[in-house]
């Protein structure tokens, strides 16, 4: 028991310098850190309590650490994952957008087929959307079908300026995930 109150003793003497030298000490808080010891001197039991208090919220505190270091290197790890997901995604989306069709000229002698000459037809608006002119085998002949247009409104008009141009057998097709809709009637859709 007197080796306690020695260490408290010790502990308090320790304690108090250390506050001191780290900053002065108001009158008020020496006399707070003088009582407080005495409480402890009176009652070693209580310092002995407010140890092991002390000690059980370190422990808590360290495994509170240790938890969120768990997490960070979780998420970190998560974030290079998606980094490398993301690095194959930018690849193959250049990959894709180097395999897609350019309306820009290249350089040298090229050539191109003209449809007509039209003062009052303006397909300009169509620049962005007509991406591509694709030919699909069906029972030995082959059907042309361009671009894709994500409104029917948009198909439709594209489809009566291709008429005014006088290609009278163009309309409207639909395709679904890829494959074509062979039961599909525009009017009949426009309709409803």
């Amino acid at each position: 028991m007197k080796k306690v109150i020695k260490n408290l003793l010790l502990l308090g003497l320790l304690f108090s310098v250390s506050a001191a030298s780290a900053q002065s000490l108001t009158k008020r808080e020496r006399k707070a850190i003088k009582k407080e010891i005495k409480s402890y001197k009176k009652n070693p039991e209580k310092w002995v309590a407010m140890m092991n208090r002390h000690d059980q919220e370190i422990a808590a505190l360290e495994t509170e650490i240790g938890k969120l270091k768990a997490q960070l290197e979780e998420a970190r790890m998560q974030n290079e994952s998606v980094a490398l997901q993301l690095q194959q995604l930018e690849l193959k989306y250049k990959n894709l957008m180097a395999s897609m069709p350019s309306t820009d000229l290249p350089e040298g002698t090229v050539y191109q087929v003209q449809m007509g000459f039209y003062q009052e037809l303006d397909l300009v608006s169509f620049n962005n959307k007509l991406k591509v002119v694709k030919a699909e085998e069906v029972d030995g002949a082959k059907r042309y079908v361009i671009g894709y247009f994500e409104s029917l409104m948009d198909a439709w008009q594209f489809a009566s300026d291709i008429k005014a141009l006088g290609i009278d057998d163009a309309f409207v097709t639909q395709y679904v995930n890829g494959e074509r809709n062979m039961s599909f009637d525009a009017l009949e859709a426009l309709e409803n």
